[in-house]
């Protein structure tokens, strides 16, 4: 008989689709690993993503809080599934992932400066979907490489790059 090794398996199946950050107690940059993200253009432009910090102790997320949906580099992804693997979806950004962070320019939430894209959004609410739970937010200000896009000026989000699928693994 062959025997296979068997390693540490990651909570999820999924690749992350972004990570979620706002400022914890005591101003620590926080970061949820989120599986999707929908955005919704329009005279307000609205972002959705899964939400899956419902068990985790760093992701007391309050009603009305800001958050920015940071979108890695492919290049990023194997660093955050090895995070994942140990079992973690809810992280300190700078400890657990190394990024760099600075204050958002409209929204009370840090930015991972590492991520190819970050969307700032206020007026976060946690809503209980039929499957799990999703966060929705106002979309206030986009950066992209380092240059800020003010999505009033965006006719279509979805123009954005590289917000698209990412594969399959």
């Amino acid at each position: 008989m062959i025997e296979h090794p068997f390693g540490i398996k990651a909570p999820v199946a999924w690749l992350p689709a972004g990570l979620i950050s706002w400022y914890g107690v005591g101003g620590l940059p926080i970061t949820l690993v989120t599986a999707w993200v929908a955005l919704v253009g329009g005279e307000r432009p609205r972002l959705r993503t899964a939400w899956h910090g419902r068990h985790e102790s760093l992701s007391r997320f309050w009603a009305g809080a800001d958050f920015v949906l940071n979108m890695p580099h492919e290049s990023e992804l194997v660093k955050i599934r090895e995070v994942m693997s140990q079992g973690r979806l809810c992280l300190n950004a700078e400890l657990d992932l190394g990024y760099a962070c600075v204050p958002g320019v409209a929204a009370v939430a840090p930015r991972l400066l590492g991520c190819a894209v970050q969307i700032e959004c206020v007026g976060g609410q946690l809503i209980n979907a039929c499957f799990d739970t999703d966060l929705c937010g106002d979309v206030v200000r986009v950066h992209r490489e380092n240059v800020i896009i003010d999505p009033v000026d965006i006719p279509d989000l979805c123009a954005i790059h590289p917000l698209r699928p990412l594969g399959h693994s």
